[in-house]
């Protein structure tokens, strides 16, 4: 039985050495680099997409999980190089998504968590924290500060030539299913309430597990006009419109957005 007990305990010992070898850990640490290439993608993805939960359910236990799992990785090689490196760049792009996607907190807490929580345990000096740790704050605080103020003078703000959250998920593909019409109506309320029509390509489209993801950049705007008078759009073929009647051809790398706009 001793014997035994003593096998098992030299079997254990040589696990906890492999574990804690500098260079096996080396090696994990190379890992930690796949959370920059995971986050700077959601961050592209509320930059330029909509997305459309499938089961959302599903969607943020998977997101949160995978952000639990980077961040094991970067608790058992927080002394290593790269993983100091990653915790020092996650901040940012936790930023980036948090502003990207602003309002959507799904998305934006579990990476920041994350990112604060790896830079405070990670093997960095105190005096690089203290330094880096102010730099986060003042990012985070003076960038809400400016994002909401903003807001509140000049509406939702966006990098795209649409406000995604007037969105309407009732599209009009065109027979080859390439291109789709997609309305954008002003909020209930709105005096002048309108509702415009944009053109998207389909091809930039990204499907994730409980996740659709639709290429919203690079849209041409067809018409706008009054909600309660909305213009007809029927498609003719894969490459022309009929709007309210009138023949409407488009061409992504061609059309000019001014000359094609046209407003009721």
């Amino acid at each position: 039985m001793n014997a035994r007990m003593g096998l098992k305990g030299r079997h254990m010992e040589k696990v906890i050495n492999f574990l804690t070898n500098k260079w096996f850990k080396l090696g994990v640490s190379v890992l930690s680099l796949g959370y920059i290439v995971f986050l700077s993608f959601v961050a592209w993805l509320m930059l330029g997409f909509y997305l459309e939960p499938t089961h959302q359910g599903a969607l943020v236990t998977l997101y949160i999980f995978i952000n639990l799992i980077f961040m094991g990785i970067m608790i058992f090689t927080r002394k290593q190089i790269i993983t100091r490196i990653v915790a020092m760049i996650a901040p940012f792009i936790s930023f980036a998504i948090l502003l990207f996607g602003f309002g959507n907190w799904i998305a934006a807490i579990p990476p920041i968590v994350v990112s604060v929580f790896v830079f405070f345990i990670c093997g960095m000096s105190e005096t690089t924290k203290i330094i880096l740790g102010t730099i986060y704050l003042i990012m985070y605080v003076v960038g809400v500060l400016v994002y909401l103020t903003f807001k509140m003078l000049f509406g939702n703000i966006t990098l795209m030539d649409v406000d995604l959250s007037r969105r309407s998920t009732s599209y009009q593909y065109s027979p080859d299913e390439n291109y789709r019409v997609v309305l954008y109506v002003d909020p209930e309320g709105d005096a002048s309430r309108t509702v415009s029509f944009y053109l998207e390509q389909t091809e930039g489209d990204i499907s994730l597990p409980f996740l659709e993801c639709r290429n919203a950049m690079g849209s041409l705007h067809i018409i706008t006009s009054n909600y309660n008078k909305p213009a007809k759009i029927e498609w003719k073929d894969k490459h022309t419109l009929y709007v309210d009647g009138r023949l409407r051809e488009f061409n992504f790398d061609a059309v000019d957005s001014d000359e094609a706009d046209e407003d009721y």
